[in-house]
């Protein structure tokens, strides 16, 4: 009985020696206090002050994994201050930190309880000290997760004793981070042609390669982070609307739900081979039966109409719904070639949109008359200042970029204009109710923001933090003088305030791909929910050299965009 009222006052006068202070007074350290710890007066208290634990980083970094992949690391930094130690009683002989997601009251051998790395712990003093500094890091954390941490020191009599004060602290959401997805399986390439279904399938043609350009098909599944080859044609053009190799052309997906069908085409677009020379060769392909320009695959069963008598590239193509609902499918501007005796050519101002139900011939006198094709319908043009075209001037864009924001806009710019420069205007580009093209705009970005050609963009709409943010990014290509760029910037549509963001894997590139992806099943979406949309960034033409005008070997890497 007496030896327990012993025990009983030991463990109050701790508790009230450590546990009480007056404000902004540190704390006194107590070892932690067990039946056995009571046969020693010396080893029973430790002499000392400890200062709350600061937290001085809670972050996170790129990492390469075990696969020499890039990762995400989530850690901490912990700074501590222990004084007024009375080593003639019990000296300081190790410092570290221990922590836990779900003990409240760490302990070095608690349950569920971590504690530092020893290599990751820096002190300053020895057994001599009477007062001494120390932090430490630890990564490997969850993102957004809670964790109760404290220091601790061991004394050269053997024991523990630990910063009464316990933190609770939340790691962070990354954020405005790039981090490197596996290489794609397909061979590295730039100005790729690329769209995506309504399910979120990216499927990418061709492209520009080292010493040729490419005529296979891919597809990229984000549900499963996967690439697979669908079909890779052979180059014929001696038939209209055969694949051919090329590179720099546009695409938009069709849905084709006439006479019962069931199937999304992929309408591929103008372009150019190798050596640079547009081509007016177009063809459709069905995702369904994973073949090409068959008129069993078309939408009135005939052989595909070319949108332009005159080969062009470096063209936009994009789908877009009018205020009634109806959907139209657009394709326009680039560069095309109006005298092919001289190679000459001129930037386009236009944008065409596609009539499925005019897409065919009529016959006279036993004879297609191609006069009566009206596949292809003028929308209009841009102009410098989002106007009328008929009362202001016209411009047209080369490699530009078309992005939809949603179903019935799409925002467009960039790139070099018709009148030899490289611009930075934008549009909200929509359609009217009499079926023509309506603009709003042009949006200037600021000075500091290259004007460019070629580069990559995407929309993403996301929460984070409880926010809501709705923007459009846009970054890399080549500038006015020729180099490749490697900057990305956003454009809030709901605050009209543009920003530069990371730059994109610290590479100079241009003609790169760029898309957006919806996650659904990685770590980052299981640990902390949100966002699930991500920008992606692929191929291109790159260099790390610090954007000197060097000849960028072709790449196919993947990058995505966390924002």
């Amino acid at each position: 009985m007496k030896k327990d009222l012993i025990f009983s006052c030991l463990i109050t006068a701790a508790l009230v020696s450590g546990c009480i202070k007056e404000e902004n007074e540190p704390y006194t350290i107590l070892r932690d206090v067990s039946k056995n710890a009571i046969e020693s007066s010396l080893k029973g208290y430790m002499y000392g002050t400890a200062q709350a634990d600061s937290i001085v980083e809670n972050s996170f970094r790129t990492i390469i994994n075990a696969n020499g992949l890039e990762d995400l690391d989530v850690y901490i930094t912990v700074e501590s201050i222990f004084d007024t130690i009375d080593t003639k009683r019990n000296a300081v002989k190790e410092c570290g930190y221990v922590y836990s997601p779900t003990n409240e009251c760490p302990t070095v051998k608690g349950n569920d309880c971590h504690v530092f790395k020893k290599d990751n712990i820096t002190w300053h003093g020895d057994t001599s000290s009477t007062s001494l500094n120390f932090s430490g890091t630890q990564s490997g954390l969850a993102f957004n997760h809670n964790y109760f941490l404290r220091s601790y020191v061991v004394t050269t009599k053997g024991d523990t004793a630990y910063n009464p004060e316990i933190k609770h602290i939340k790691t962070v959401i990354p954020s405005n981070v790039w981090f490197k997805r596996k290489d794609a399986m397909l061979s590295a390439r730039s100005e790729a042609i690329s769209a995506t279904t309504d399910g979120g399938l990216v499927y990418v043609y061709g492209g520009r390669g080292t010493t040729k350009c490419y005529s296979d098909m891919w597809v990229y599944n984000a549900s499963n982070d996967t690439w697979e080859q669908k079909a890779s044609f052979s180059d014929n053009e001696a038939f209209l609307a055969s694949p051919t190799e090329r590179c720099n052309g546009a695409a938009f997906m069709y849905n084709n739900t006439q006479n019962g069908k069931n199937d999304t085409l992929m309408f591929i677009l103008g372009g150019e081979n190798f050596s640079g020379t547009p081509t007016k060769y177009n063809f459709i392909y069905s995702i369904k039966n994973d073949r090409y320009e068959s008129s069993i695959d078309h939408p009135n069963g005939r052989v595909y109409v070319e949108p332009f008598q005159q080969p062009r590239t470096g063209l936009v193509a994009f789908k877009i719904e009018s205020e009634f609902g109806t959907v139209y499918h657009c394709v326009g501007l680039g560069k095309y070639l109006f005298d092919e005796g001289t190679n000459s050519t001129a930037i386009e101002n236009q944008i065409y949109r596609y009539e499925p139900f005019y897409d065919k011939s009529e016959y006279k006198d036993g004879e297609e008359d191609m006069t009566h094709v009206h596949t292809w319908l003028a929308l209009g043009s841009l102009s410098t200042d989002g106007k009328a075209v008929m009362e202001h001037t016209a411009i047209g864009f080369y490699q530009s970029i078309a992005v939809p924001i949603n179903s019935k806009t799409v925002f467009l710019g960039s790139g070099e204009s018709s009148d030899g420069k490289y611009r930075s205007l934008f549009y909200h580009v929509t359609i009217d109710n009499d079926a023509k093209l309506a603009l709003k705009g042009p949006i200037i970005p600021p000075a500091e923001f290259k004007a460019r050609r070629n580069a990559a963009s995407f929309h993403l709409k996301y929460q984070k933090n409880g926010a809501e943010y709705d923007r459009f990014f846009i970054g890399t290509g080549c500038d006015s003088e020729g180099y490749p760029l490697k900057d990305f910037w956003t454009y809030d549509f709901s605050s009209g305030k543009w920003e530069q963001i990371a730059d994109c894997g610290n590479i100079y590139r241009e003609g790169a791909t760029g898309f957006k992806v919806l996650r659904v099943d990685d770590y980052f979406v299981k640990n902390f929910s949100e966002p699930q949309e991500r920008g992606i960034v692929a191929f291109g033409r790159g260099t790390d050299l610090g954007g000197e005008k060097v000849e960028c070997p072709v790449r196919n890497d993947v990058w995505e965009y966390l924002p």
